[in-house]
């Protein structure tokens, strides 16, 4: 069955949106105040000003809107206290992708007591895997404003989803220790009847969210097949492929490049030298994510 209006592109079962519905009573990600700065910010011609009074009357949002902008990951050139500022000198696009992300903390954390310790792991990892994502598009030139950072932020939260809806079952199909086999989704569609990435996907598309980063979400363990947004998945499954290095339990080894399949698809795509120049950078990038994951982090 289509999980339900706006979701016709994805056959999840019944029974797994069900179980989702009961735990988060609405599925729509975003609350009110949230959707309302989003409406405005989707007009070209929106009032900077205007979008900032909105923003300002949810304080979660206000305060989210000015850390993203005062951080590392996107270093202002003076600090930034007043939110007017923060969303002109960010930009509309960048502000509209922020916009979607705050939704996601409320819904991650009715996940079950015993599992918000693996809660705060992918949300890490989600974090981990924007700051790669931020840092290879600017490295590798490839000009995306904002929507890397959500994509990114987003790819996994379908395993955040199996969390809240079915947690017994997701301990079983995910052990999250960062070793993803090439079968995943196969495996996970064995015992589930869909994949994580087909149920964030869903869940993207259900809230109306920009067809790229459904892709993006949907696509990242197989970024030649998301079509016109092939570049963008593979952005997100290049850095998706860095933060699991980084978050292997006991992982020794140096980072290996030459191992990051998706720089071939970017290289296919048009950015040239993706694997040189990313080999060149990414012992710096590895170095100073856990920090930049921290600063983002903080409540």
């Amino acid at each position: 069955m289509s999980g339900g209006a706006g979701s016709r592109n994805f056959d999840i079962p019944e029974e797994l949106v069900q179980k989702l519905t009961r735990k988060v009573g609405n599925l729509q990600m975003l609350p009110a105040v949230a959707a309302q700065a989003l409406e405005i910010a989707n007009d070209p011609d929106c009032d900077f000003l205007k979008l900032a009074n909105v923003i300002q009357r949810d304080l979660k949002l206000t305060t989210f809107i000015l850390r993203m902008a005062n951080s590392t990951l996107f270093a202002p050139p003076a600090p930034i206290a007043s939110l007017h500022h923060a969303v002109s000198s960010m930009g509309l696009k960048r502000c509209r992708e922020f916009i979607i992300t705050t939704g996601l903390d409320s819904v991650s954390r009715k996940v079950t007591p015993e599992l918000q310790s693996r809660r705060e792991v992918l949300w890490r990892h989600g974090f981990l895997t924007a700051i790669f994502a931020v840092k290879i598009n600017h490295l590798l030139g490839l000009r995306f404003l904002g929507e890397e950072y959500t994509a990114a932020l987003m790819h996994d939260f379908g395993r955040t989803l199996l969390a809240v809806a079915t947690p017994e079952q997701f301990l079983m199909i995910d052990p999250l220790d960062f070793n993803e086999p090439v079968d995943i989704e196969d495996r996970e569609r064995s015992r589930i009847g869909t994949a994580h990435t087909e149920f964030g996907a869903w869940y993207a598309e259900l809230n109306e969210l920009p067809e790229a980063l459904v892709a993006a979400i949907r696509y990242h363990h197989a970024p030649s097949q998301a079509g016109p947004h092939a570049r963008l998945a593979a952005l997100i499954a290049a850095a998706d492929h860095v933060a699991n290095s980084v978050q292997r339990p006991g992982e020794t080894e140096p980072y290996n490049p030459m191992t990051n399949g998706a720089l071939v698809v970017l290289q296919q795509g048009g950015a040239s030298n993706a694997t040189g120049k990313f080999s060149d950078a990414v012992d710096q990038f590895v170095k100073d994510a856990p920090a930049l994951a921290d600063e983002l982090m903080r409540e």
